[in-house]
């Protein structure tokens, strides 16, 4: 059934093929059915996360936070993972560069905590509504391909991966939580 998959998302892509649906379509090969869930059988978020190269930026944060070993923890986790293309449209907006962002790594332990639910994260079932995030007392708003953060920002799910411990889905933006003390965005 995984070739099948392949197969279907290869020529429905086809006419639109560019970097980011190679990058699915080689996530998707890689994954096997068990009992009908589909997992990837041996590689965690961070390891898959450090396979691909459109996540070096995410991977080089995870990395200057010293977080790899909790995203690589049992799980489930579910972990919103903005492509390079995304953090370099964060900080052309944020008007910093990426070595000013890394040098602060509480800030950047924040941002990345953000993009991480525990609570009711698991394989494959996706995501929907308010969901808390791993950053204190801050939620996301999943709404189909679409999902809020704390400032009315929003990302495009372009995809999602199964890992070992639990699944990345592949973003276009950078979330960024509500300053401390900011009322929650209202729609």
């Amino acid at each position: 059934t995984v070739s099948v998959a392949v197969v279907w998302i290869y020529s429905s892509l086809r006419t639109r093929m560019n970097k980011f649906a190679l990058c699915v379509l080689a996530f998707a090969a890689t994954a096997v059915s068990v009992n009908g869930q589909y997992c990837d059988a041996s590689s965690t978020i961070v390891e898959i996360a450090a396979s691909q190269p459109d996540f070096s930026t995410l991977v080089l944060a995870v990395q200057t936070a010293n977080l790899t070993d909790a995203l690589s923890a049992p799980g489930p986790l579910d972990v919103f993972a903005p492509t390079n293309a995304a953090f370099a449209n964060a900080l052309a907006a944020l008007g910093i560069t990426a070595e000013e962002l890394l040098g602060q790594t509480e800030l950047l332990q924040q941002i990345l905590a953000y993009h991480v639910v525990a609570d009711g994260a698991s394989c494959d079932t996706p995501l929907e509504g308010v969901v808390e995030t791993l950053l204190p007392g801050n939620t996301l708003t999943v709404e189909g391909s679409v999902v809020t953060d704390g400032n009315g920002g929003t990302a495009n799910i372009l995809g999602t991966v199964p890992a070992k411990n639990g699944q990345i889905f592949i973003i276009d933006s950078v979330l960024l939580p509500a300053p401390a003390g900011a009322a929650p965005a209202m729609d």
